[in-house]
């Protein structure tokens, strides 16, 4: 499948939640992840994981991949799959913006946002009194507060040792590791 060509693969597969990626050789053409295909393997994408756990598992898949593919290529037998161009679509480069949490979102949504940017790269981030605050691990945390359906999104519902919760556009999220030079206090807003 030509889907998903173009920058920053493993950021966009875990901020979008997919739940499949893949570890994709192509011959080189003019364009982006647009020649013929050597070897695919899909890599499933598990809810627990982030950035740097799938990056090493699809490094992994990928070692075994060319293994296998320099081996045909020496016997010069080796697959060459036309990619169908009509199926392509293209992520764009991302931005600092597209890192800044927005607490309409839903909890899932930041949660994948998070994990999309923690190490190693350059971590999402929220804004508090105009400076960017980075947000390295968080959870979805919806079961532990049934009733705040009535809450604003960005309050924050309980801080306990140094974990903040905060209410999403829909449910609340753990954050476990950050960088908040003071803890934000309980009914206040990010």
């Amino acid at each position: 499948m030509p889907r998903n060509r173009g920058r920053h693969p493993i950021i966009w597969a875990l901020a979008l939640g997919l739940p499949m990626t893949a570890s994709t050789f192509f011959f080189m053409d003019e364009g982006a992840d647009s020649g013929d295909i050597l070897s695919r393997e899909k890599v499933p994408i598990f809810f627990t994981e982030d950035a740097a756990s799938l990056y090493e598992r699809l490094t992994v898949t990928a070692c075994r991949q060319i293994t296998v593919f320099t081996a045909q290529l020496s016997s010069g037998r080796f697959p060459r799959i036309p990619q169908d161009h009509s199926m392509a679509t293209t992520w764009r480069k991302r931005s600092m913006k597209d890192g800044e949490i927005d607490w309409r979102m839903s909890s899932r949504s930041i949660y994948n946002l998070v994990r999309a940017l923690t190490r190693p790269y350059p971590g999402a981030h929220c804004v508090v009194d105009g400076s960017a605050v980075k947000i390295w691990k968080a959870e979805v945390a919806d079961s532990l507060f049934p009733d705040v359906l009535n809450l604003e999104p960005g309050k924050v519902v309980k801080v306990g040792g140094s974990d903040v919760f905060i209410k999403c556009g829909e449910g609340v999220l753990r954050i476990i590791h950050h960088e908040f030079d003071k803890l934000p206090k309980e009914g206040t807003y990010l």
